[in-house]
């Protein structure tokens, strides 16, 4: 069963250059590459195709083994894997804070057990701006296909043995079926269509399809490849350049870069031009060491963001660390990957004992890490208390108590107090219940996204420009209901908590107008409030007594509240807090913020008590 098409052929190594190149520099964060992403969706079909025509022609020449193959993807995954987790796990040691420390050695257990796509699944979405400070974030996709070659190889074999003639049509079954339910879940669940297997494997499957096209009919005659590969470049090129982090992903729109790649692997031959450009050899010589540059770069752009904390890394200095992984790679290609590809250095009981060895040294390190409570040890005694909890763990505080009364109907036997706003909204909720303040109201709170702000009243047409262009998307779908609407009309207080953006500030007279409140109704905004991160603020001689100035954008935003809005409704924060630069700490040195924006326990009841001892807010503390 042997033919053209599975032979080696350089052009697929230049697609693996086609591949990685944009997704190192989406990660980098440059705009040139919009939807770089589907560089990983490339590699997925490049993977399936590659594998399964190994796998077939072991089948049809009866030398399958499942224990042959697992050989071969240790081989392939784990040498390089494992030295750029080592190199990282030091950077992490020297770089990251406890809480950061702690977290990353959760992801390391995660990535050797191949399980990393369900911990960034539960930790993290991929197109915010914390993931692009999680140095494994990218493993995912490396979980994604070891998980599909569990299962893979195994049913391959029991439809070869059993049921030769349906093992296409079930391919094709499962494709589709795959492909259904990302579409289906992409809408609901973004982040679930982006990470989980049972919504990428017709990713993996279309080059599998593929590779048992060639297998059966031979590659394409030279005109039909011209047309096919020449299609599929340009569709993979369609989808890096128009493609962006609002394109709903991957759902029917993933058939572009998918589709093209399966086109390119059918028709792309060393006959047809796109075969010619793709054999090149700058970009056969990145396609080879692309495994490694796609393991290098994020830890690389992961810490340059960790060290810079709240600025961000120039564009130079991610395009120098993008040189950077291309080097590295090919260090990593040549004196790791390369020989332990070779029978003669590395035999199989080599292959997984090293494998073990290297799991099992990783685990424990990532042991240490936890158990060290993120290498506390290495700051003072008086600042580990708020360094070692996660901003995970923090956040579980600023989101819990108002999730109990999130859309909750209003009451008919107390006044109402509604809570209309994104996280800041939270935190006053907490405010509220730390200082015990509208104790004979019942609350109820409706929440909104930051990125959407409020504009009721306003046009999709007038708002659109003024979002940011990844959140577009669901901007567009967000608004307050019918019944959101009738809640605001009639609670006896409703209270706007946002982190305003200048152009809501300037609107808010306006939507309030909009909303038809009545006069009997009473209406508080309340001003935004900053402080700074914990790893801008370990860099102050005395943290603790340190007032730090408020940034510019909070200033506007409530100098145009202030100004605009009526007398009375206005809770301007940052005057009644920060008089003279606001505190990082409670008097008796408790943290504030824990992300210089939202409250810690000390923090909500430390604020909530300057708020809610000065008029007009102290009319509703008991």
């Amino acid at each position: 069963m042997s033919s053209p098409g599975l032979s080696y052929r350089s052009e697929i190594d230049g697609l693996r250059a086609v591949a990685v190149l944009p997704v190192i520099l989406f990660h980098a964060g440059l705009q040139w590459v919009p939807g770089g992403y589907v560089g990983v969706d490339i590699f997925f079909v490049i993977s399936g195709f590659l594998i399964t025509g190994i796998l077939m022609r072991e089948l049809e020449a009866d030398q399958f083994s499942i224990l042959n193959f697992y050989e071969r993807r240790a081989r392939r995954i784990l040498p390089a894997l494992f030295l750029v987790m080592t190199v990282t796990a030091i950077l992490a040691a020297i770089f990251m804070l406890p809480y950061e420390l702690r977290d990353f050695a959760r992801s390391m257990i995660a990535v050797i057990t191949f399980v990393s796509n369900f911990f960034f699944w539960s930790e993290a979405d991929y197109f915010a701006t914390a993931a692009e400070r999680l140095p494994l974030l990218h493993t995912w996709s490396l979980s994604v296909e070891e998980q599909f070659y569990i299962l893979f190889p195994v049913v391959l074999w029991l439809f070869w043995k059993y049921w030769r003639g349906g093992l296409v049509s079930a391919m094709v079954v499962v494709s589709l079926a795959s492909l259904a339910l990302a579409e289906f879940v992409v809408h609901r669940s973004p982040a679930t269509a982006f990470y989980l297997l049972p919504t990428r494997g017709w990713e993996l499957l279309s080059g599998s399809l593929a590779a048992v096209y060639l297998l059966k009919r031979g590659a394409c005659g030279r005109v039909a490849g011209e047309v096919i590969g020449g299609v599929g470049l340009l569709a993979i090129l369609f989808s890096i350049l128009f493609f962006d982090e609002g394109t709903p992903f991957p759902s029917i729109w993933a058939l572009v870069p998918v589709l093209g790649t399966v086109g390119i692997l059918v028709g792309a031959s060393g006959q047809t031009f796109v075969g010619r450009i793709l054999s090149l050899r700058p970009a056969v010589f990145i396609g080879l060491i692309s495994y490694s540059a796609y393991l290098w770069h994020q830890p690389l752009f992961a810490f340059a963001r960790v060290i810079a904390d709240e600025a961000d890394p120039s564009d130079q200095l991610m395009i120098g660390l993008a040189v950077l992984s291309l080097v590295l790679a090919w260090v990593s290609w040549r004196f790791v990957e390369e020989p332990f590809r070779r029978k003669n250095l590395f035999s199989a009981g080599q292959i997984f004992l090293h494998s073990s060895f290297g799991a099992a040294a990783l685990g424990g390190l990532a042991a240490i890490f936890l158990l060290s409570q993120g290498l506390e040890r290495r700051f003072p005694e008086d600042q580990r208390s708020w360094l070692v909890k996660s901003r995970e763990e923090y956040a579980v505080y600023v989101r819990g108590g108002h999730a109990t009364v999130l859309n909750k109907p209003l009451s008919h036997s107390q006044p109402n107090l509604l809570l209309v706003g994104d996280s800041f909204s939270q935190d006053f909720y907490n405010m509220v219940e730390e200082n015990e303040a509208f104790t004979d109201h019942s609350i109820t709170a409706i929440r909104m996204s930051a990125s959407c702000q409020l504009n009721f009243g306003f046009s999709w047409d007038e708002t659109r420009s003024l979002i940011p262009e990844d959140k577009r998307a669901s901007c567009s779908r967000e608004s307050l209901t019918e019944k959101d609407l009738e809640k605001i009309q009639s609670a006896d207080v409703v209270i706007f908590a946002f982190s305003w953006r200048e152009w809501s500030a300037r609107r808010m007279t306006a939507v309030l107008e909009n909303l038809n409140l009545s006069p009997e109704q009473k209406v508080f905004v309340i001003g935004s409030k900053r402080m700074l991160s914990r790893r801008a603020t370990l860099q102050l001689d005395d943290p603790t007594g340190t007032l730090v100035e408020p940034p510019a954008k909070d200033i506007e935003t409530s100098r145009l509240l202030r100004e605009t809005l009526p007398k009375g409704v206005f809770v301007d924060t940052l005057a009644l807090l920060c008089p003279n630069g606001c505190p990082l700490f409670t008097a008796n040195g408790a943290l504030i913020s824990y992300d210089g924006s939202h409250l810690t326990r000390a923090g909500a009841r430390h604020i909530g008590g300057v708020l809610f001892a000065t008029p007009p807010l102290a009319a509703y503390r008991q």
